[in-house]
């Protein structure tokens, strides 16, 4: 499994340990006993809705102070996300809560950044942010889960078509952040066992169409 060097050397935003041990494990008890939802996905018409051949996953609604405290924590790695995909940014939206369960997956997808895109939320989105809060274990162990992985496509795209093609799993760990452009294609693998519990955001251009940062999250 590539290393999270490669990762960063192919132009991904990485950083291990963003959110400390005990946050972690906060929101981990808090989302096991949370309300959930099916998770959505953007329709041709740009509309949102449930289709379980192309997302299977439970959105979990969380309290709104510990989105806002989260929300404050990802405000702070505004500048460095500037700078490192050298684009304006104007905020992000409140996180989402994730949970995959044994069977659950994402096919491979653009979470956005398209001007032609039907839906406002996801046309505006220029970042995505994955947090990782627990990890993948080949064995059924407590706190950890199978598979499940996130998948990247066209790291290697200088190499020719087939190695474009190529699937790069990135290797998860409690708290670890990965930030890449809203219009690559990545996925997340069947759950063979366990529950994958995830934070997701994304950040938008900072242009007249996208000031508001009250944007909730697509469940």
């Amino acid at each position: 499994m590539p290393s999270l060097k490669f990762f960063r050397q192919a132009g991904l935003f990485v950083v291990p340990g963003f959110l400390d041990p005990k946050f972690v494990a906060d929101l981990c008890a808090a989302m096991t006993v949370a309300p959930a939802e099916k998770g959505r996905v953007v329709e041709s018409d740009g509309l949102e809705g449930v289709d379980e051949k192309i997302r299977k996953v439970e959105s979990i609604v969380l309290p709104r102070e510990i989105r806002a405290d989260l929300k404050k924590r990802l405000a702070g790695l505004l500048p460095q996300l500037e700078k490192h995909f050298k684009m304006q940014l104007g905020g992000c939206e409140s996180p989402g809560f994730l949970i995959y369960r044994p069977g659950d997956f994402y096919t491979p997808h653009k979470d956005g950044g398209s001007p032609s895109g039907k839906n406002q939320t996801s046309r505006q989105r220029r970042v995505s942010v994955v947090i990782f809060l627990n990890r993948e274990s080949p064995e059924p162990e407590e706190g950890a889960y199978g598979q499940g992985r996130l998948t990247f496509y066209g790291l290697l795209k200088d190499k020719g078509p087939d190695w474009e093609r190529c699937p790069l799993p990135l290797s998860a760990e409690p708290g670890l952040l990965v930030a890449f452009p809203s219009q690559m294609i990545h996925g997340v693998t069947p759950v063979s066992h366990g529950q994958r519990l995830t934070v997701v955001t994304w950040f938008y251009a900072s242009d007249p169409e996208t000031k508001s940062e009250t944007v909730e999250p697509p469940k």
